[in-house]
This record gives structure tokens, sequence and C-alpha cells, in this order.
């Protein structure tokens, strides 16, 4: 894994769009099963303070209540994150592509 610091001045970094895409991917596919993870999470909320009763039941059904929040927020941020990434994969490409053609064709960069 690389060091998550910007470069130092004069240093590079390189992309990998097909690497970048298939983190894109797994990240989505992640933001999926959380997402299952918040309906599994919720319907044990509701059978906890039935099958358990009194404090107890209440307190389990909170808790578990507490874990689909969570769950939600957590596959709502990676499903946001994939998008991003998918994004910049698609602009980078974009702008690759445009450089690709722009060689030797006497247009400036931009």
């Amino acid at each position: 894994m690389s060091h998550p610091l910007p470069a130092l001045p004069g240093e590079a970094f390189t992309v990998v769009p097909d690497g970048l895409q298939a983190l894109a991917d797994e990240l989505a596919t992640l933001a999926a099963a959380l997402t299952e993870d918040v309906d599994r999470a919720r319907s044990a909320a509701g059978c906890f303070p039935e099958a358990l009763g009194g404090q107890e039941g209440w307190t389990a059904g909170a808790t578990a209540t507490s874990w689909a929040g969570l769950y939600e927020v957590m596959a709502a941020r990676t499903s946001a994150l994939a998008g991003t990434l998918t994004t910049a994969v698609a602009a980078y490409v974009a702008e690759d592509a445009w450089l690709a053609r722009s060689v030797g064709s006497g247009r400036p960069p931009r």
C-alpha cells in the first residue's frame, strides 16, 4: 500500500485506472452487503424485546437498532466513495484520451 500523504515536490504518483475501478467495484459490493446487514439488524431489533422480555429485551432491541443505524451510515458512505472513485476514473480516462489526441496536433495543453 502506498503512503497516504501527498507526494513531495518533484515527486509524482501513478493512477492505475483499472485498479482504481476495481477498488470502486469492491466498495460498491461492500456497500450492498452492509445494506443487507441493515435489514437483518432491524429485523433482529424487532424480535429481541419479545424474545427476551423486560429490560434485557429492550436493551438488546435498542442495541440492534443502533447497529442498524451504523450499518446504514457505513453503507451510504461506502457507496458514495465507490461513486466518487468511479467518477474520478472516468474523468482521468477522458483527460488521458484528450491528451493523447492532442499530442502532435499543435493544440496547446489545457
